[in-house]
This record gives structure tokens, C-alpha cells and sequence, in this order.
């Protein structure tokens, strides 16, 4: 009997799996090989794109299914069936900002090329789940289609610009409040040919996000022969390469603060329901209600809500009964994921600028360097063309169509620096106008207005340019060591306004007198070894927490109203923690803090906003554990013939697949880097597992 309910239960699977959507081409895995190096990372070999899409897929699975699943069930407008109504409110942002309509209304302009690669991709997903039910998060998630891909790229990317936290913001009654900013920053770097000692081309390429998550990286190489051969980082669940380098050049990408999302608040008919005035006229709006599906328990229940559309997009009914627009770039944007697979496969300046014609991406400084000696910094995304009549950095009456932007400016007309005389360009995630030795003046003031909503330069850009000297030339080896750079800056806007703490007289403190004094000479070094750095972080932290700071003060610094008393209070909290848990004021930085992956732990190093930062939350047991790192680390040199050297770390991988590898946590924490290649015969001499994505005897 039990044969029987078995064959059935395959036979009802594969049916299911078989007539959801028409793929293309049925892809034969035995066409592709997967190569795992001895750090685990996925070099995927085929003939055509879509194969290797295919590869990536199954490799991404198989390290990291769960989180590669979630974007997609998001996409899908699925979490309430998966995690109930913690779930739900995903499905109503899915819903509200109108991503089954913009997919209906853009799907034609994406290109076959790229519909065939989204297919293999597809098709890897769907293999590895029906090989691996029992590792599906919902079930009626699957088979995935590129249709969903495409959407989960739009959500992904209108979360990225913040409206989530807007729409949330209406719906809570709280929308003048600023949204929380997250430590997610980044670093890039190039330097020219006539910058280096060599005459190379260096990159440095060095995002810090979420440890864990959907939002973590992934790592791979990815290699066809349609021209496809590039290594780099993307999300889980990326179908390309989001940033590295091919065998002609490279990209790396921070987060930028541009002025993505506008509220209008509408101005509604005194007596005609749900009519506003725009213009001479009084409109109604458009109701959208959806069924929103929610798991309670066992079961699944229809819970009916209701999204209104207004000429600005989305509208949300706030709780004291006003109505507000919200309007974002990414809502009516179908071709983020298809810029990157041109990006992927430029092999010029040339061609990767008429990737970025597209226009596709919402957000994102970008860093650039190639064999060709090019070196660039952008600050981009799909800055709206608004009327300058008008301020748009609050909440405007949504109430004429001369505040509805429909055209966005190209990326030509945004802060950018191409090729400086100094041979540099970088970002920290500080003001696009200071990227290099010269200023970023090619936009309007216009535009500088709204792409630069955070002005101003953190830690991070200081130390930047006081390592890098203009009449200077610098060794692979030098470029390397400005990213590990663990130094606070006095320059800093935030170290100047910590005057506060450094005027206290530390005799009218006798309890903390030593503890002032060791806070008042420390120099700014976060090295591991460091024995003032634990007093100056823990101190810090509690001022912030107390203030609800987030990571802001490291750009504008802390304000002059802090007092003396909140600064002792921070000292006083930080002393005692140092000598309870550690019996002394001086502790090493590399005893307090801690990385922590599969729980085992390991030592840490850096500060909030260093070059090499790291952003913690303290635990029960008193260990501060990183939230927030390096949590990717890529430089490339080039010569004019291509990649002469690649060196790489993805130190914070969690998945159980990574404890079959070398660990490259503790080569992070030894400042070692892995040496990665583009050569099809190299990597596959040195693998340490060669295979086709096909179900092994075990699955």
C-alpha cells in the first residue's frame, strides 16, 4: 500500500510541476557542469546562458533554498499562506502598489534574449524543489515562472528605495515620520592606471548588508559560451551577477540616498466620497480590493482589504481618515534584472553605458573600472524629472497634475566622475559631490537636490582621502589595505561633535575618573588589539540607543544638546559591562566583539561606519554580535589584456553547505583573501567537486 500512495504522490507532483507554464526549450542538466573550488564557491560551466541560469539556480539551491524562496513567495503575494498574518502584510504592499498590473502592461518590452535566460532559471528552481520537497516553504509557491522573477524583482527593489516604510508609515498614522535608516552602506573604490605603481587598473568592490537573510550574498562564477564569464556577488535568489567583474571590466555598488519615494496627500470632497481634487475637477478614486490569503493554524482564510489608486499610484487611507499617494520610480519599473544581465555581459565602456541606458535600476552609487584604464563613479537611479516649482522632500497636496512626474533623467545628467586627472574615485555612501579629487558639479542643482538627501561626509569618505594621497601611486597590496583600514577620523563631522564628551572634567567624576580619562586620549584605532576601543563603542551605543539614533550622527554628526550627565550615564553603563563580564576596564576589542555563524563564534574587529565596519547587537549572555559587516569583499586588477588578479571573501555564509570548505570567516579575521579565476581549465584543475545539477542518490 504504501508503493502505491508513493507512485501516487510522485505522479500528482510531476503533473503539477509539468502544466503550470509553458517553458522553453526543456534544459538537459547533464550539459551542465557545477565546479566547487575548496572555499564552496559555484563556478557554472554550459554552452548557452540559459544553461548556465540553470546552474545557478540549482548551486543557489542547494546552499541556500530557504532564502531564496522568500523573494520569490513575496513576488508571488504569498507570505500570508506561509507565515500567517505576520505574512499578510506583504501580500497587501504586493498588492497596493500595483505589481500584477505593471507586470501586464510591461512584460512585452523585456527582451526574448532574456526571457530565455529567466526560463533556465526557472527550470533550475522547479528541478531542485521537485528533487527536494521536503525543503519547499509552501508548496503552492512552486513551479516558479519568469513572470515571478520579474515581479520579485520590482518588490525587491521598491523595498530597497524605502517605500515600504512610507506605506507603513500612512497606514500607522505616522507618515511625517523619517524612516528608520539601516546600516546598510558600502565602499567602492577605483583607481587608474596612472594612480597605480604598476599602470594597472585596481577595483575594490565591498558591500556591507544583512548578514542573513534574503537580502545577504550569494557568491559565483558564471560562464557560457554566448559570451557569459563573470564572477562576482548577488542576492539569494539573484539571477545574475549583481556586482564583480568579467574578463574586460568591473562594477561595485553602495547604497545611495536619493529621493525615491513622494507622498501627496490628497485633498478630498467635502461630501462626495472618495473623490479628490485634481486640478478644476474632482476625481474618484480607484478601489482595488484583494483577498488577502492568511494562514491561521492548519487552515487558510480569505481576508478582504481594500487599496485605492490615484493619478500619483498607490493610495493608502491613513487612521485618522486622510488619504495619501505614494509614488516611487520602482513601482512602474519591469527591467532591473535584465540591466544587470547587460551589465553581465558588456565587454567595453561603450557597451556597459548603453547597459545603463536603460535606466532600469531605481538606486545605487556605482564604482566602475576596466582593462581600458576607465574609471567611473555614478550616482545613479531613476531620478524622476520633477517640477522645480515645487518641493517634493515632504508631504505635497496631491492636488494638480503639475506635481505628476512621468519622465526620469538620464544617467548622463546625475553626479557623476569620469576618469578625474587624479586617477581616483570612490564612495562611502557620502555626498556624490565628493568622490574624487574634483567635484561631482556635472548635474543641475535640481538634481543635486534630490540625489543627495543625507548631505554630507561620514567616517568612512574622511578616511578615505586621508589614505589616499593625490601625488601618490599605489601597490595592489597598499589599494588592498585601505578597505581593512579600522581607523575613526577626527575630521569627521561625528568625532567634532563628540566635543561634549571630551570637555567633561573627569575629577568631578571620581567613580569613572579613569574611564574618562581612557576615553578622552583614545585614538580612534579599532584594531582588535585595541584595549580603549570596548569602552568607546559601549559608550557610544548607549547614547544612541537612548536618543534613538540610527546611523545618521556618522554623516551630520550627534547634536550639541546631548549632555554631560547622557555622555557619564553611556561611561557609567560601559564600565560596568567591561568589568562585570571582563573584570577590567581595558579589554581587548577582540574579546567583546563577535561574529557569530552556525553558532560557533569567532573574534571581530572595526567600529560603526570604518572602512571596515561592523554594527552589533548585544545578546542576553552580553556578547556583541554583528548584524551588519563585510559581508563581501571583492578586488580585481586589470591589465590591458583583462583580470590579471582577482581575490575575494564572502566571510559570513550560513548555510551547512559552507562547513564543507575552507572557512573564509577565519581568513577574514587573518586579513586573507581567496584567489578566484575566470579560466574554464584553471578552475576546473582545481576543483575540489565536479557535477551536473541532477538529484543525487541521497535526495
Amino acid at each position: 500500500m504504501k508503493y502505491c500512495l508513493a507512485f501516487l504522490f510522485t505522479l500528482l507532483f510531476n503533473l503539477y510541476f509539468s502544466n503550470t507554464y509553458a517553458q522553453n526549450k526543456k534544459i538537459n542538466p547533464n550539459d551542465i557542469t557545477i565546479a566547487r573550488d575548496v572555499w564552496g564557491t559555484p563556478h557554472i560551466f554550459a554552452k548557452t546562458d540559459a544553461e548556465v541560469a540553470y546552474g545557478l539556480a540549482w548551486a543557489n539551491a542547494e546552499d541556500a533554498f530557504e532564502p531564496l524562496q522568500e523573494l520569490l513567495i513575496i513576488g508571488k503575494q504569498m507570505m500570508g499562506k506561509k507565515d500567517g498574518k505576520e505574512g499578510a502584510p506583504f501580500d497587501f504592499f504586493v498588492h497596493s502598489i500595483g505589481t500584477e498590473k505593471t507586470y501586464q502592461e510591461k512584460v512585452a518590452g523585456i527582451s526574448e534574449g532574456y526571457m530565455t535566460y529567466l526560463d533556465g532559471y526557472c527550470q533550475g528552481v522547479n528541478a531542485y524543489a521537485k528533487a527536494n520537497p521536503d525543503k519547499i516553504l509552501l508548496k503552492k509557491a512552486f513551479p516558479i515562472e519568469p513572470a515571478d522573477i520579474l515581479k520579485a524583482y520590482l518588490v525587491g527593489f521598491s523595498a530597497l528605495s524605502g517605500a515600504v516604510d512610507k506605506v507603513t508609515n500612512i497606514m500607522e498614522g505616522k507618515y511625517d515620520k523619517e524612516p528608520d535608516s539601516k546600516p546598510a552602506g558600502s565602499n567602492a573604490y577605483a583607481f587608474a592606471p596612472h594612480k597605480t605603481a604598476n599602470g594597472n587598473t585596481f577595483l575594490c568592490i565591498n558591500p556591507h548588508f544583512q548578514i542573513k537573510g534574503a537580502f545577504s550574498f550569494y557568491e559565483a562564477h558564471l560562464h557560457s559560451e554566448e559570451g557569459l564569464n563573470i564572477t562576482g556577488s548577488l542576492f539569494q535568489g539573484g539571477t545574475c551577477i549583481f556586482m564583480g567583474n568579467n574578463e574586460h571590466l568591473g562594477w561595485g555598488k553602495t547604497f545611495n540616498h536619493i529621493d525615491q519615494v513622494d507622498v501627496f496627500e490628497l485633498e478630498m470632497h467635502p461630501k462626495k466620497k472618495l473623490f479628490y481634487k485634481y486640478d478644476d475637477e474632482y476625481i474618484k478614486l480607484e478601489k482595488r480590493p484583494v483577498w488577502l490569503k492568511v494562514r491561521l493554524g492548519k487552515i487558510v482564510i480569505p481576508v478582504r482589504q481594500v487599496t485605492y489608486w490615484s493619478k500619483f499610484g498607490p493610495t493608502y487611507k491613513s487612521p485618522d481618515k486622510k488619504y495619501y499617494s505614494v509614488r516611487c520610480p520602482a513601482f512602474f519599473n519591469l527591467k532591473a534584472g535584465e540591466q544587470y544581465y547587460r551589465m553581465n555581459k558588456a565587454t567595453n565602456y561603450k557597451e556597459f553605458q548603453m547597459a545603463l541606458d536603460m535606466n532600469a535600476h531605481s538606486m545605487f552609487n556605482l564604482v566602475y573600472g576596466d582593462k581600458d584604464g576607465n574609471i567611473l563613479y555614478l550616482c545613479n537611479g531613476m531620478q524622476p524629472k520633477r517640477n522645480p516649482a515645487y518641493d517634493f522632500r515632504g508631504v505635497l497636496k496631491g492636488d494638480t497634475k503639475e506635481k505628476l512626474w512621468t519622465e526620469y533623467y538620464n544617467h548622463r545628467e546625475l553626479p557623476r566622475v569620469e576618469n578625474p586627472a587624479c586617477g581616483y574615485v570612490f564612495n562611502t555612501n557620502n555626498t556624490p559631490t565628493n568622490a574624487s579629487c574634483v567635484v561631482a558639479d556635472n548635474c543641475s542643482k535640481e538634481v543635486l537636490k534630490y540625489a543627495d538627501m543625507r548631505y554630507g561626509d561620514n567616517n568612512r569618505s574622511h578616511r578615505f582621502k586621508e589614505l589616499v594621497a593625490d601625488d601618490k601611486t599605489y601597490t595592489f597590496e597598499e589599494f588592498k589595505a585601505i578597505k581593512f583600514d579600522t581607523k575613526m577620523t577626527k575630521n569627521s563631522a561625528f568625532w567634532k561633535s563628540l566635543s561634549g564628551l571630551f570637555a567633561i572634567n573627569p575629577e568631578d567624576y571620581p567613580p569613572f575618573e579613569e574611564a574618562i580619562e581612557l576615553l578622552q586620549n583614545w585614538d580612534g584605532d579599532a584594531s582588535g588589539e585595541n584595549t580603549t576601543a570596548p569602552l568607546f563603542l559601549l559608550t557610544i551605543q548607549y547614547v544612541f540607543e537612548k536618543m534613538g539614533y540610527t546611523d545618521v550622527p556618522f554623516t551630520t554628526g550627534i547634536p550639541d544638546t546631548i549632555t554631560a550627565e547622557l555622555y557619564v550615564e553611556g561611561i557609567e553603563y560601559a564600565s560596568k559591562d567591561l568589568i562585570q563580564q571582563h573584570g577590567s576596564l581595558k579589554v581587548p576589542l577582540k574579546n567583546i566583539l563577535f561574529h557569530r555563524r552556525n553558532g560557533k563564534l569567532y573574534p571581530a574587529r572595526g567600529f560603526p561606519d570604518a572602512l571596515s565596519p561592523i554594527y552589533t547587537n548585544r545578546e542576553e549572555d552580553g556578547k556583541q554580535v554583528a548584524e551588519y559587516a563585510d559581508t563581501y569583499i571583492h578586488f580585481v586588477e586589470f591589465d590591458k589584456k583583462g583580470p590579471v588578479k582577482i581575490q575575494t571573501l564572502l566571510p559570513f555564509e550560513a548555510t551547512k553547505t559552507c562547513e564543507d570548505y575552507e572557512d573564509e570567516l577565519k581568513m577574514f579575521n587573518e586579513r586573507k583573501l581567496k584567489t578566484m579565476s575566470l579560466d574554464k581549465k584553471e578552475v576546473l584543475k582545481n576543483a575540489v567537486k565536479t557535477y551536473h545539477p541532477v538529484p543525487s542518490s541521497s535526495e
